[in-house]
């Protein structure tokens, strides 16, 4: 994970949705909560119903950014399974959110403000552990092995492996990152060397904060997560109330179930720019912390790949789908 990024959002979700307003803290020490319903899975929707709600959340969305406070919004779904849009507060009390949107209900959750998480991880190298570039301070987490032409690559932010754009291929990547280091700050070991990364634009909408990095020659390493679990490479679409976990630098093992996707967020980084993230998914805010940038996010059940977590605030975790991250790489998870 890296050093606190925030972010300052509006979330669209395009199956169930949810905005926040937030710093990101990629794959370094960064904090971000968001709390899943009661009923993980509950009751089907009807496709039409998420998809009235969805078009209807996109149509209001300006118009909510425009109340102060209120910084995204998405859809999800209430306990009896009907639709809800979500709308997005950055405190409590915000005045003027609408109690209903074209005859649907709203539902108010306060994230506080939202950040990216990035910052600390011998024997054998496992995902879920701390991670950085050796020309910063920071730590985020090393998300999985994923293979990309025969070869092997590790993946995780761009902010936490590229620096935000800042850095050039070939660079070093380390575990842990120097964060972590003994005094912090000292330089640690060498895992990799960076590979290739998806630039963040502060001008148009991203789907990813990504990068790969290609692991030295003779590192002992294993695909296999901290947490005990080896992700598959079968990639799952986020759905509500999927029951997901992850491993990461900070929070370690932890559980939860996704709360709206399609998410429309916007992120402030460290350099203070903000950029807008769309098709997010959105967890609790207790699924990662600052530091846990970078981490897989798997089913509950199977460890198959769904995301990979960027960013939160106190009220809202978020992560890119991992269907898009592979893509960008042409890659696989091994």
């Amino acid at each position: 994970m890296r050093h606190p990024l925030r972010v300052v959002g509006l979330l669209t979700l395009v199956t169930l949705a949810a905005i926040a307003a937030f710093t990101l803290f990629g794959c370094g020490t960064r904090q971000s909560m968001v709390t899943a319903p009661s009923d993980p899975a509950g009751t089907m929707v009807a496709k039409n119903a998420l998809s009235g709600a969805m078009a209807a959340q996109n149509r209001a969305t300006p118009g909510l950014l425009r109340i102060s406070g209120v910084i995204g919004s998405g859809t999800s779904i209430d306990d009896n399974g009907r639709p809800v849009i979500v709308v997005y507060a950055e405190r409590a009390g915000a005045i003027g959110i609408p109690s209903e949107i074209e005859g649907i209900a709203t539902r108010t959750v306060v994230t506080g403000p939202v950040t990216a998480y990035a910052r600390p991880g011998g024997g054998t190298l496992q995902m879920g552990t701390s991670t950085g570039n050796d020309n910063e301070c920071a730590s985020g987490t090393l998300g999985c092995v994923v293979v990309k032409g025969g070869v092997d690559y590790f993946l995780s932010n761009n902010h936490v492996f590229a620096r935000e754009n800042a850095a050039s291929n070939g660079e070093r990547i380390d575990a842990p990152g120097r964060y972590d280091g003994k005094p912090r700050c000292a330089q640690t070991a060498q895992c990799a060397n960076l590979s290739q990364f998806v630039t963040i634009s502060f001008s148009a909408n991203n789907t990813v904060d990504a990068a790969i990095a290609r692991p030295i020659s003779g590192l002992n390493y294993s695909s296999m997560s901290a947490g005990g679990y080896d992700p598959t490479s079968n990639v799952v679409a986020p759905s509500v109330g999927l029951a997901v976990k992850k491993t990461g630098r900070t929070s370690g093992l932890t559980h939860g179930t996704i709360q709206a996707i399609n998410v429309t967020i916007q992120v402030q980084y460290s350099s203070g720019q903000i950029a807008t993230f769309v098709s997010q998914i959105q967890v609790p805010a207790t699924f990662i912390r600052s530091g846990d940038s970078g981490s897989l996010m798997v089913t509950e059940t199977n460890a198959d790949p769904v995301g990979l977590c960027f960013a939160g605030g106190s009220g809202a975790s978020f992560a890119n789908p991992i269907g898009p991250v592979l893509s960008a790489f042409g890659a696989t998870v091994k």
